[in-house]
């Protein structure tokens, strides 16, 4: 059976959005949902993001193939800062992509500064994922089909896939771009349901976002009555493949 994988969570504090998540609730909800591997990230309220990549490569040496490491930091940092450390976790931590928060940094990804993102994502070969939904106009999803058309190797998870509100405007970027993907945090069952069917399981993947938000995730594609194959591609072989994740 593929291994179920949550392509989207986060360690540490947030001085953005008020959250903390825990080594101890992330292994707990994962035991308790039988999630076999995390893709961790720092908040975007991080006040360290180099201090946060660290506990994150620590974490995954403490719980090897249970967790992979994804940077995130503010892009609005000179280009030389900013590149070295994508650099940096990409080639020593081995993380496995990055993130763009449009919300959290406050990055048009139509700017340079977003650009900038996209573009180390590309150098370095790994995906970028990009927070979609609320934070709108930087959110909308559609603001990601510039640089999927520039950076046609590239893969792009559409992070929360709208997040309910612009889950049609995600499917729609999604269906013109084949080398985007749809993370889908915060969707209404029922739109998952659609983007699978529309753009195929292969180009759909599950995300719980919190560490509370885990189980409500995992029920929503139980709930879907999916065939096998295609539950098993959404809950864990599209990220294994995005991703390239080794074990």
């Amino acid at each position: 059976m593929t291994k179920k994988i949550d392509t989207h969570a986060h360690l540490g504090e947030c001085c953005v959005f008020g959250l903390l998540s825990t080594e101890e609730e992330m292994l707990r909800r994962m035991d308790e949902c039988e999630i076999d591997a995390t893709i961790v990230q720092p908040y975007p309220g991080a006040k360290e993001a180099k201090k946060t990549h660290d506990q994150i490569a620590d974490l995954c040496a403490r719980h090897p193939g249970r967790f992979f490491g994804l940077a995130s930091l503010s892009p609005h940092n000179e280009t030389a800062v900013y590149e070295r450390e994508v650099e940096r976790c990409v080639k020593e931590l081995n993380f496995v992509g990055v993130k763009l928060h449009t919300i959290g940094h406050g990055v048009n990804p139509l700017s340079e500064d977003g650009d900038r993102v996209f573009a180390a994502a590309h150098e370095f070969g790994v995906p970028a994922m990009v927070h979609t939904g609320p934070g709108v106009p930087f959110a909308l999803p559609s603001l990601c089909i510039p640089a999927a058309k520039k950076y046609p190797g590239l893969n792009i998870i559409l992070a929360h896939a709208g997040f309910a509100v612009f889950s049609a405007e995600a499917q729609v970027a999604a269906s013109v771009c084949g080398n985007m993907f749809l993370e889908t945090s915060w969707c209404i069952g029922e739109d998952i349901r659609w983007m699978i069917n529309t753009i195929g399981a292969e180009r759909v993947m599950m995300g719980a976002d919190l560490p509370s938000n885990v189980p409500v995730e995992v029920a929503k594609y139980k709930a879907l009555d999916l065939e096998p194959e295609v539950y098993d591609r959404v809950m864990g072989q599209t990220a294994i493949d995005v991703f390239n994740l080794r074990w």
